[in-house]
């Protein structure tokens, strides 16, 4: 599993999870969302220092092959209108 830790908006921080082959065929993507009152700077996810009342949001989904595809297509084209953008 792969993860993304998202601590760049105070009020929006989480966690993404990635991973594949849950369920055949597919590509898992999870993401978490924590209080934002919570300092995840030096913390991991699953390492045992987030309280359940850390986690205010979760949503898990299973990405076809082709929907994974068009998913990073997307980003690409985000992160490359967001550089240009970029002050």
């Amino acid at each position: 599993m792969s993860v993304i830790k998202c601590n760049s908006i105070n009020y929006r921080k989480g966690y993404i999870e990635v991973e594949s082959e849950i369920h055949k065929g597919c590509v898992n993507l999870e993401v978490t969302q924590i209080h934002p009152d919570v300092d995840i700077t030096s913390t991991r996810l699953g390492d045992g220092k987030l309280s359940d009342e850390a986690f205010i949001g979760n949503t898990e989904i299973e990405l076809s092959l082709e929907e994974a595809k068009n998913l990073i297509e997307l980003l690409k084209n985000a992160i490359d209108k967001t550089e240009v953008d970029k002050p």
